[in-house]
């Protein structure tokens, strides 16, 4: 058990910086994006890369103070999940500079949300396993 923890704790570790670059890029994109935007601004394009900077932070938190990290299921649905989110905060960023509007994007808001329900009855499931 000892072992898997250890392991539990070092993916966490890899995965938040695995998401921690994503965010940085995610950040880079859209400020790029805006000064070539003519001087349109979309927060959605601003503030893109919350969602993986957020779950990186988590993933740190878990990593040095959860007395038993979640397991890999969980980790992958949580970086799906910020994917998901940034990916759809940024295709909304770039409609909306465009000065448009599509329906399709909704798409991105019902996807983020099954996965983030999803890694809530993971990470419940894993609490519960790991008493």
């Amino acid at each position: 058990m000892y072992t898997l923890d250890t392991d539990d704790r070092r993916a966490c570790i890899h995965q938040a910086a695995g998401n921690g670059g994503g965010a940085a890029f995610t950040a880079l994109f859209g400020a790029i994006y805006e000064v070539y935007s003519h001087s349109v601004y979309s927060y959605y394009m601003i503030y893109a890369f919350a969602p993986l900077l957020v779950i990186s932070l988590m993933y740190l938190c878990f990593a040095l103070f959860a007395k038993h990290p979640p397991r890999r299921v969980t980790r992958n649905l949580l970086s799906a999940y910020g994917a998901c989110s940034a990916v759809g905060m940024t295709a909304k960023g770039v409609v909306v500079i465009f000065g448009s509007t599509n329906r399709l994007l909704i798409g991105y808001l019902i996807i983020s949300s099954i996965l983030l329900i999803l890694t809530m009855i993971s990470f419940f499931r894993d609490t519960r396993i790991s008493k």
